[in-house]
């Protein structure tokens, strides 16, 4: 892929056509070996192919350069410095990724790489807690809300394994007896309806899977519900799919997915427009209020460990097949008998800064003809971010170091190249 894109680069002729925004990682269907072993690609497309077998493949010497570059001892002690803390967008761990990958940009020799703060409204937990209570209110059930510490990674034992929390989901509390809605989708409270459950005033319990969870949220709200639980099946991610972690890649039993809450398909980007450049309001921007984009009741996510005992509390009319998961139990569609859910979430907002870096080597064309390439990736994670995003970003580093390299030999592009490294992405794209 990146031979194409240099491709690209090199041809005076393609400058008048389109941009190219690459995100990373730029992948075909690779194996990527961190252990300075040889990996495999295979690119899957037919220009590539006719690219690769035609005369012009044979490499130039910039290519050459280029290429010889990469490392995958240099991508994983990137990677492994970019997860030995986390990185919450907004904070202290977030700033430091900042800095060092404006350092890694400038050490490979591209030194307009500046850090470009951007002020957003964000969100943090501050508490939470769920239970079972009966008809008296005397709890009968609690939900951990704690992630295991592995004694096997030293890395699960952090602040944020006790206080995971879906993104710009509100304070809030509610009492009331639970239906399940299985992944949220219109067509699953539809159902609700035609099998005469009730969802206003109940506490909605659905699993991760088939649509984000910020719709799962949005159409919670809009059938009134008074609050939403989000929880991982094994099914879809669990020991039904595989071996589960550290034994296998699949989401253990007391792991919870993190993940913003934002409505981002109705408008993406930051809701409140803090930053504002333009100096229009969100609502000039996105047609819509800030309150428009966001959850206005809490919402709770969950491992499926936790979620067990609330879904075997479940009365009411056996799910439909396709409604059932991977827990050993028969799900049903609600309500509650006998008891209810009491959920307390308190999350804080503020607007503080994200950390974007932005890296530009100059083309030279004239400005009238060029049209910059860039190549970017997110670095904000939910807590560590090994896979999503920073594999991205140790290769993103790499290729900074490979066109770093070539202008040391006095190599210049065509076009101008930017490399952005964002913050703020699993909020709802705000840096970019």
């Amino acid at each position: 892929v990146l031979f194409a894109l240099w491709r690209r680069l090199r041809r005076p002729g393609a400058m008048r056509s389109v941009s190219y925004a690459v995100f990373c990682p730029v992948v075909a269907y690779a194996s990527c070996l961190l252990d300075d072993t040889m990996p495999s690609f295979s690119l899957g497309t037919d220009s590539v192919r006719a690219m690769g077998a035609s005369e012009d493949a044979r490499l130039k010497w910039e290519e050459t350069v280029f290429l010889g570059v990469p490392s995958n001892s240099s991508a994983r002690a990137s990677l492994e410095y970019i997860t030995s803390k986390p990185h919450v967008a907004g904070t202290k761990g977030d700033f430091e990724m900042a800095q060092y990958v404006q350092d890694a940009f400038r050490s490979a020799g591209i030194s307009d790489a500046v850090i470009d703060p951007q002020p957003v409204l964000l969100s943090y937990p501050v508490s939470s807690s769920l239970e079972l209570v009966d008809e008296l209110g005397r709890v009968v059930g609690k939900a951990s809300l704690a992630e295991e510490v592995l004694a096997s990674d030293s890395t699960s034992d952090t602040w944020w394994r006790n206080h995971s929390f879906n993104g710009y989901a509100p304070s809030g509390k509610a009492t009331a007896p639970m239906v399940y809605a299985n992944f949220g989708l219109p067509e699953d409270f539809e159902a609700l309806r035609a099998a005469g459950v009730q969802v206003r005033g109940a506490i909605v319990i659905m699993r991760y899977g088939m649509c984000f969870r910020g719709l799962k949220a949005m159409n919670a709200q809009k059938e009134g519900a008074a609050a939403a639980i989000i929880y991982s099946d094994p099914e879809q991610d669990g020991y039904a799919q595989g071996s589960v972690y550290p034994g296998g890649p699949w989401r253990p039993e007391s792991s919870v997915q993190r993940g913003s809450t934002q409505f981002n398909s109705l408008c993406a980007g930051d809701p409140a427009r803090a930053y504002a450049p333009h100096g229009k309001s969100v609502e000039e921007v996105c047609g819509l209020s800030q309150d428009e984009l966001i959850p206005q009741i809490p919402v709770l996510p969950l491992s499926y460990g936790d979620a067990r005992p609330l879904l075997e509390a479940l009365g009411g009319p056996q799910a439909p097949p396709a409604w059932q998961g991977a827990l050993r139990i028969t799900y049903r569609m609600g309500p509650t008998k006998n008891v209810s859910a009491r959920l307390n979430v308190t999350n804080k907002f503020q607007k503080s800064p994200v950390w974007n870096v932005i890296a530009k080597i100059p083309g030279s064309l004239p400005a009238d003809r060029d049209q910059p390439v860039i190549l970017g990736n997110h670095r904000d994670a939910w807590v560590y971010g090994a896979a999503d995003p920073n594999s991205g970003t140790a290769q993103l580093l790499e290729v900074a170091r490979g066109l770093g390299a070539l202008l040391k030999k006095g190599w210049k592009p065509l076009r101008t190249i930017v490399l952005c490294s964002w913050s703020g992405e699993e909020y709802g794209l705000l840096g970019s």
